[in-house]
């Protein structure tokens, strides 16, 4: 008996470390634009931290360097984080801002 509650400890343990996967998205000028800045979707796990996607969004998108202020934001299914683009590029036409969404860039093969 002893062994399978310390079996189970484990097997519970080893489970709640593991990292969902997540969806993210970043958002560039979103206080005042005049460009605002979203990317695209990106799969990630909870384990990434803001500082991490940060530099995933800065090396990755091609954000201008007139961007002052960039957002990450996270969501657990992939259409929570489509239709928050759609809700954000929609709020941000109606203030009059331009929205660029910024694409997932080629990799170049062979």
């Amino acid at each position: 008996m002893k062994t399978l509650l310390t079996l189970g400890l484990l097997i519970g343990a080893f489970t709640a470390n593991a990292q969902k996967e997540i969806w993210s998205h970043a958002i560039g000028n979103w206080r005042n634009g005049p460009v605002v800045y979203i990317t695209e979707l990106i799969q990630v796990t909870e384990a990434y931290t803001t500082p991490e996607l940060l530099k995933i969004y800065k090396r990755d998108f091609a954000f201008p360097e007139s961007v002052t202020d960039i957002d990450v934001l996270r969501f657990g299914t992939p259409e929570e984080g489509e239709e928050s683009i759609r809700t954000l590029k929609a709020k941000y036409g109606v203030r009059k801002l331009e929205v660029e969404i910024l694409e997932i860039p080629a990799i170049d093969g062979p």
